[in-house]
């Protein structure tokens, strides 16, 4: 096993790997074959976007800006 990288993290990326082979296939696969690596290709973009961290908001930047609504220092 390399350093550094989980045992998740490469099943993660065999399983991508994978479902990408299969959807880019130049030959005619099953129905059920295709629509199986399609929810994994889904799957695994929705794990990446809730693993990846939130953006940074500006100190000064509040949920409530642009509903009308006064800051509480205000």
């Amino acid at each position: 096993m390399s350093a550094g990288v989980s045992w998740y993290q490469r099943v993660k990326s065999g399983l991508a790997v994978a479902a990408q082979a299969i959807l880019a296939a130049p030959l005619k696969l099953p129905p059920k074959v295709v629509a199986g690596a399609r929810y994994v290709a889904l799957i695994i973009g929705v794990l990446d976007a809730l693993e990846a961290d939130p953006p940074e908001r500006p100190p000064g930047e509040q949920l409530s800006e642009g509903r009308g609504e006064a800051p509480p220092d205000a």
